[in-house]
């Protein structure tokens, strides 16, 4: 299905986009909590529609993108905390 390979790749673009991000999360700087923790929980409730639509490679991109999601809302957080 040609659209699992379209949408992977649109997704998988998506989270390597915010890798440059997540380097400054690691760093000190933070994001607003709520918007990643709201697109890490919808980026896996796709990956699982996905999932039952049997959308292999789309699984996994929206997986990668929902973790780089977390990963933002984690180090956030943490980031938050230490400056109070």
């Amino acid at each position: 299905m040609w659209q699992d390979t379209v949408i992977a790749l649109v997704g998988l673009s998506f989270g390597f986009m915010l890798l440059p991000q997540v380097r400054d999360c690691i760093r000190g700087k933070s994001v607003n909590v709520y918007t990643a923790g709201l697109t890490t929980v919808g980026l896996y409730i796709l990956a699982i529609t996905f999932f039952t639509l049997d959308m292999w490679i789309t699984v996994i991109a929206e997986i990668f993108s929902g973790s780089v999601w977390l990963l933002l809302f984690l180090f956030s957080v943490i980031n938050k905390r230490k400056k109070k």
